[in-house]
């Protein structure tokens, strides 16, 4: 095996085991068998575990913020927060395993806040989006971090949802929390 090619299936077996076991009960040891490497060649890549964790946590991240994050600069209203929407659940619902992952990263020990990640400023673009959308008129006053944490509460359930029932509907559910949110007179 090239030494990238060792590293990737690694880091795809981490994963594989974080999913079917969890992090904290998956070894080091384990993560090489599922690899077919060496425990040895596992620690030449991640000098720990953590740190496998952490890098398998920031890559996936990375790809899951690249996919939607420019959505969220275009404009302000119920059109952009829909688009960002749909982008965070059907990336979930496309990388499953991706996305169990980073629901298992976010609320372990090892999800310090990651310095590492290329995208920064994600949760902050969305804040601004909420806040234009507040003073526009078009969202509720409410404060902005309880309309994010509501907007990641309800993509996560939907993802879920739509992962075990698959289902093909979208557009009612973006609009079942978009009525929760939304400026009435």
């Amino acid at each position: 095996m090239v030494v990238e090619d060792k590293k990737k299936k690694i880091l795809e077996s981490a994963l594989k085991l974080f999913i079917e076991k969890g992090i904290d009960n998956t070894s080091t040891s384990l993560i090489s068998k599922e690899a077919g490497v060496a425990t040895g060649t596992l620690y030449l890549y991640f000098e720990t575990k953590v740190d496998l964790i952490s890098e398998l946590g920031t890559s996936i991240q990375e790809e899951s913020l690249e996919s939607f994050l420019d959505l969220i600069e275009s404009s302000v209203g119920y059109e952009s927060l829909e688009k960002f929407w749909h982008e965070r659940v059907e990336w979930g619902v496309n990388n499953p395993d991706k996305y169990k992952f980073m629901i298992q990263f976010k609320s372990s020990p090892y999800n310090i806040k990651n310095t590492n990640v290329k995208i920064p400023d994600h949760e902050k673009k969305l804040l601004n989006l909420i806040e234009d959308g507040i003073k526009n008129k078009i969202l509720k006053d409410l404060p902005s971090k309880y309309i994010s944490g509501f907007f990641s509460a309800h993509v996560v359930f939907t993802v879920e949802y739509i992962i075990q029932t698959k289902t093909k509907e979208r557009k009612i559910f973006f609009e079942t929390f978009f009525d929760g949110i939304k400026y009435t007179n």
